[in-house]
């Protein structure tokens, strides 16, 4: 099994792919562990669609969805276990971590509700690094799905790849003696990742105060904070915020690894009467802006 840090470094690159088919129009339909290869350098590769058979553990009840079926990959690259062995619809185990919320939504059984295959890979890409700043990961984790087989797909070296200017000419750097030990050494510094800094809780609890004062004064306003899927799964929005008066947050909590936010609030109804509703908002990052992937209600 993988970390979600390193799941999602594997397989932001597939991700991509299938964005990329899907934005000429296409699909894969047959994205499992066996479309998967690994090169030398750890790269993961999408495997063309005439290479491999669907693998019904990882696709989609009814019609094959792309999307669905990346879900499927995430969570069996950090559980080990495809969505069927985690019941129905799929509970989503702690081990998923951050990448839980967008498991979650791609699993959904209606497509509807499922995010774009390029919501998907913008929501890696925004807390990964940049691929050439990405740590070569161990992929021994994403096996071969099959009845009674398990493939490994190989094991990559663990090192680091840094960043790096120039070469340097001969003769730059002071020479040192056969004799210098390894402490006079100069020691080696990774390069950080230049993504998007991962919001803290206390930012995420104050978009969710913000995003009530913002849609509840202003529908328009607060619909583009929605992502683009999210919207058109929001025929409604504007009027339902439009009802709503007077809102006042309860209690608000925020669990940044699982990009989702909490809060409790009562508000007055247009046409009379009030209520309280408890509400959960997955969010995923833009470059340095949050927008709603989702929300739920009770």
């Amino acid at each position: 099994m993988l970390s979600p840090d390193d799941a999602a470094r594997l397989l932001l690159p597939v991700a991509e792919s299938v964005a990329s088919v899907h934005a000429a129009s296409g699909r894969h339909g047959a994205i499992s562990p066996a479309a998967i290869e690994v090169d030398d350098s750890g790269r993961a590769l999408l495997v063309d669609r005439t290479r491999v058979a669907p693998d019904p553990a990882f696709s989609a009840p009814g019609a094959p969805d792309d999307v669905w079926s990346m879900a499927a990959l995430l969570l069996h690259a950090t559980t080990g276990e495809p969505p069927a062995a985690l019941g129905q619809p799929p509970v989503v185990p702690r081990s998923s971590g951050w990448l839980a919320p967008l498991i979650e939504l791609g699993l959904r059984s209606d497509p509807r509700e499922r995010p774009s295959t390029e919501e998907l890979a913008a929501y890696l890409r925004a807390r990964v690094a940049p691929p050439d700043q990405r740590r070569r990961i161990p992929v021994a984790g994403l096996a071969l799905a099959g009845a009674a087989m398990v493939t490994l797909l190989g094991l990559v070296g663990a090192a680091l790849l840094f960043g790096g200017g120039d070469a340097e000419s001969p003769g730059t750097r002071p020479e040192t003696s056969d004799t210098t030990t390894p402490e006079e050494s100069e020691p080696t510094t990774a390069v950080p990742s230049s993504g998007p800094t991962p919001p803290t809780a206390a930012q995420l609890e104050t978009f969710a105060r913000d995003y009530v004062a913002t849609a509840s004064g202003d529908p328009a306003l607060g619909f583009t904070w929605l992502t683009e899927a999210y919207q058109q799964r929001s025929p409604r929005y504007r009027e339902v915020w439009a009802s709503i008066r007077d809102p006042r947050i309860l209690s608000v909590s925020a669990d940044p690894a699982a990009m989702t936010v909490r809060y409790t609030y009562r508000y007055r109804l247009r046409g009379g009467g009030s209520r309280t509703e408890d509400i959960t908002l997955f969010l995923v990052q833009d470059g340095e802006r949050l927008l709603i992937a989702d929300a739920t209600a009770r």
